[in-house]
């Protein structure tokens, strides 16, 4: 059977303005602001990564990997000259590194030690949008009220907040794997570059990719050959 194609016929101005209006809305450049308007940016390096960007109003787990952390961070300022980042209980982060990867820091504000009462910080740092990217290393174990509380929060004003330890209910999950560091003789020397594979898991999908993190000029940067890879969790 021969397929035929689709006629749209006019029925009249109402239904040429709800056509206009449904090829308005699926368009690419419609697509393009829905995904502006609901989340942030990502560095170059990480884009192949994170194609999705960032989630705004969501927590994303960063496991074990200081540099990836500072790198998310880092990008999700580089559009929006008015956004401001936060460090709750991350008093060991090298301020300088987090500079090098692009963070101003006449727009950082850090709580070192914030004692039991982390949750009601990153809360406070949220309200009203005050600071739109806040990084978390809890100093008590997290409750299941506060994490609800907080993710309520993080909704209501749009908050992405970057957890350095395991989340429940994160949107995204981060980790890094494989390390490679050049510069370093056999107990001296500094890091002139850092290569690892860093990988995404979102639900069962995971993607991963090979990176310079920092580079050595201290930046992220892609590896020339290095191609992103997907695969799906094994179910049982």
């Amino acid at each position: 059977m021969n397929a035929t194609p689709l006629k749209i016929v006019a029925g009249g101005s109402d239904q040429s303005d709800r056509l206009a209006e449904l090829l308005e809305s699926t368009s690419l450049e419609a697509r393009r602001r829905r995904l502006e308007a609901t989340t942030r940016p990502v560095l170059p390096a990480l884009a192949p990564l994170l194609p999705d960007r960032l989630p705004r109003g969501a927590a994303v787990e960063v496991i074990g990997d200081r540099y990836l952390l500072m790198a998310l961070a880092a990008g999700a300022v580089q559009d929006d000259p008015t956004l401001r980042t936060a460090l709750v209980g991350l008093g060991d982060l090298g301020i300088a590194a987090f500079e090098g990867l692009g963070q101003p820091l006449d727009r950082l504000a850090v709580a070192d030690d914030p004692g039991p009462h982390w949750a009601e910080v990153v809360s406070l740092l949220a309200r009203e949008g005050a600071f739109g990217v806040v990084l978390l290393q809890p100093t008590t174990p997290a409750t299941p009220r506060q994490i609800q509380r907080l993710h309520a929060r993080l909704r209501e004003h749009g908050t992405t907040l970057l957890v350095a330890s395991p989340w429940h209910g994160a949107a995204l999950r981060l980790t890094t794997s494989d390390p490679a560091i050049t510069g370093l003789g056999d107990g001296w020397g500094a890091i002139a570059s850092r290569t690892v594979t860093a990988h995404c898991t979102i639900g069962t999908r995971t993607r991963s990719l090979r990176l310079q993190l920092p580079g050595p000029d201290g930046t992220a940067q892609p590896l020339a050959a290095a191609e992103p890879t997907a695969r799906r969790a094994a179910t049982a």
